[in-house]
């Protein structure tokens, strides 16, 4: 597909934003955006803002503007794309970014595009680590150094979520997956180092679970599940956008639950 091969064209820009996050972060200015209660969703930075503009401006001079574009942050630079396609780009300019203002290390760059069915480009870079991965369809590369980070101890079986109670979500799965020996647990229980993303990449966790997810940051882990083959249970609408139920940003309603193959 030529918007794949024209994306991956961007890759180094992707790589100059995360520096660009990393030399803004002592200056960075924090500012409340949403009052959901929950800090990671609640807060941006100027460095959020100048990341995004950044990247989005790189794009628009290429064919790319014709894609959709679903950026977490509203700058000018989302006017220069198209209003509907069948490819959509997504951007997270930082992702975790009560992270980064907190002085931690683990928060990334986030790129993917996806036909509105499925992911087919994904690339996120842990600009302070220097580590990420990059997938095109179900090929998946991991570059740099992988990192350690400090976390409590992960039983075998965990499955990670961020927000929701899976319990709640898919009650039938869940109690099935129980049974098998599985594990629920917020990612604020294993570390307050990295998010749950973060954590499945690295290969703590053996699951992951996504209710209702940000646009712009929910496609990593499903998206990785389909490279590698892991079983995967699936319920989630790429079709459209909506406004999140607790008040931060955009959405992809549904859910969807993978499980690393052993």
């Amino acid at each position: 597909m030529k918007e794949i091969e024209i994306i991956q064209q961007f890759e180094n820009t992707f790589i100059e934003a995360g520096k660009m996050a990393v030399k803004l972060r002592n200056d960075a200015v924090i500012e409340q955006k949403h009052n959901s209660g929950i800090k990671d969703i609640d807060i941006v930075t100027s460095s959020d803002l100048a990341v995004q503009e950044f990247v989005l401006g790189k794009l628009a001079e290429s064919e790319l503007k014709c894609c959709e574009i679903v950026a977490e942050e509203d700058t000018p630079s989302k006017k220069l794309f198209t209003k509907s396609s069948n490819l959509v780009i997504t951007i997270d300019p930082i992702d975790g970014t009560a992270l980064y203002a907190s002085g931690k290390k683990m928060y990334s760059i986030i790129i993917t595009v996806h036909d509105k069915k499925r992911p087919i480009y994904t690339f996120c870079y842990f600009p302070e680590v220097k580590w990420g991965v990059k997938i095109i369809y179900d090929q998946c590369q991991f570059f740099g150094n992988k990192p350690k980070i400090i976390h409590n101890t992960v039983l075998p079986k965990t499955i990670v979520y961020s927000k929701g109670n899976p319990m709640n979500c898919i009650p039938g799965q869940s109690a099935q997956f129980l049974k098998e020996g599985y594990v629920f647990r917020n990612k604020k229980e294993i570390t307050d180092e990295a998010g749950s993303t973060a954590l499945f990449l690295l290969g703590i966790v053996d699951g992951y679970f996504v209710e209702n997810g940000s646009a712009v940051d929910c496609l990593v882990g499903l998206h990785y599940a389909l490279a590698r083959g892991f079983k995967i249970y699936q319920n989630i609408d790429l079709t459209k956008t909506v406004s999140s139920m607790l008040g931060g940003g955009d959405e992809y309603r549904g859910n969807y639950l993978v499980i690393i193959n052993k």
